[in-house]
């Protein structure tokens, strides 16, 4: 072997090591890059895991909550509906009283509502054609005259005071203890 041939293949054995060197290095390199980025990916991965969970229970929670809500207003409404029923019902009833039953109610309201002084008592078209006469007795105690005029009522009576009327219907009675009344048949029905 001549000297060329020598440093020819010292050379390219010197470039065969450098390269087996750099590729080695180079080698080592990505490994390291890649293990970095397998450790970056793992945990993006578990935080995106993690924020999936997270999602997840704030979604089921949300439904839950929403679900229940639901049913609340359901159990509400039935409530609501109930109450309404019992309160029809209940005037409904006043009108199935007999006469008797009917006007002794009438005279306790007058008792309970009208002051003793003078005024007119005004009923229903029907109330006055089946106004029994002790009624009207009844009545005067407390100061009132029954009158012939009636008033567009469902039942009940109306006072008239020179002009300014105090209207005992069953329905303005109903409606302005329209509360009382719900929280009444709530207490007795859903204690």
């Amino acid at each position: 072997m001549t000297g060329l041939e020598k440093i020819t293949t010292q050379i390219i054995d010197e470039a065969a090591a450098a390269a087996k060197e750099t590729k080695s290095a180079a080698q080592a390199e990505a490994d390291k890059i890649l293990a970095s980025a397998k450790e970056e990916y793992e945990a993006a991965a578990a935080q995106l895991k993690a924020e999936a969970e997270a999602q997840k229970a704030a979604i089921e929670a949300q439904a839950s909550s929403g679900a229940a809500l639901k049913v609340r207003q359901a159990a509400l409404a039935a409530k609501q509906q109930i109450i309404a029923a019992v309160i029809r019902d209940a005037k409904e009833s006043l009108f199935a009283l007999d006469d008797k039953a009917y006007f002794a109610l009438l005279g306790k309201m007058v008792e309970k509502y009208a002051p003793e002084k003078s005024g007119k008592l005004l009923l229903s078209a029907k109330d006055l054609a089946r106004m029994p006469a002790d009624f009207a007795e009844a009545a005067k105690k407390r100061g009132l005259t029954v009158s012939d005029e009636t008033r567009a009522i469902d039942g009940g009576f109306v006072l008239d005071y020179d002009g300014i009327e105090e209207n005992c219907s069953f329905e303005a009675l109903f409606y302005a203890s329209q509360e009382a009344l719900q929280d009444k048949v709530q207490e007795f029905l859903f204690r």
